[in-house]
């Protein structure tokens, strides 16, 4: 009786971490998300030469990384 219930407890407790473990991964994606937003729409005509080497730097890598994830999703790999 005791091994059901323990065994009970653990199985609800495994759940609960894999759905708070997904949770913070989603959280951590919108996050990502929100960030490549702002670095693929900011304004660079006010930056210095140094900023704006960095904005466009991180937008290429930006691309690429969306490039990557598009043709793994094109091909049936998944890369989530």
């Amino acid at each position: 009786m005791k091994t059901e219930e323990h065994k009970m407890k653990k199985e609800r407790w495994e759940k609960d971490m894999m759905l708070e473990h997904r949770r913070i991964e989603m959280e951590e994606q919108r996050l990502q998300w929100e960030q490549e937003q702002e670095i693929m729409f900011c304004d660079v005509t006010t930056m210095d030469d140094d900023q704006r080497a960095y904005v466009l730097a991180k937008r290429a890598k930006i691309a690429k990384a969306m490039s990557a994830s598009v043709g793994e999703t094109a091909s049936g790999e998944s890369g989530v």
